[in-house]
């Protein structure tokens, strides 16, 4: 029996489906993040914070994209193609919160520090 650790580097993915019109679905991967995008998301995130002088976040200076930002990192089409933060604005704001929520949980961003939602 080994002792040793096994860490998959297969990215989790959860398959959803957006209804695009009355009765048109259109079938969705929500992926984890690579360690570059999640690099880029946090970036992206600290620009739109206000901190203290301990680094603390104690605001946000800017909402726009709040959803769309990290689910344009992680929502793909059915080619295996992103989809671009300009098309996810365009969705409700039930549809992107839903999978925000499931990127999230995905990509383990529940809580940390990096939350988006925190403040």
């Amino acid at each position: 029996m080994s002792d040793a650790v096994r860490i998959s580097v297969l990215r989790k993915s959860q398959p959803v489906e957006l209804e695009v019109a009355e009765g048109d679905v259109v079938r969705y991967a929500v992926k984890e993040m690579t360690g570059a995008q999640r690099d880029e998301y946090f970036n992206k995130t600290a620009q739109r914070t206000t901190r203290d002088a301990n680094g603390e976040v104690i605001g946000m200076k800017d909402y726009k994209g709040l959803y769309s930002t990290l689910l344009s990192f992680c929502v793909y089409d059915a080619d295996g193609k992103p989809i671009p933060e300009s098309k996810i604005q365009e969705w409700p704001d039930t549809a992107q919160k839903a999978l925000f929520e499931i990127a999230r949980d995905l990509n383990g961003l529940k809580g940390d520090k990096g939350d988006d939602e925190k403040n």
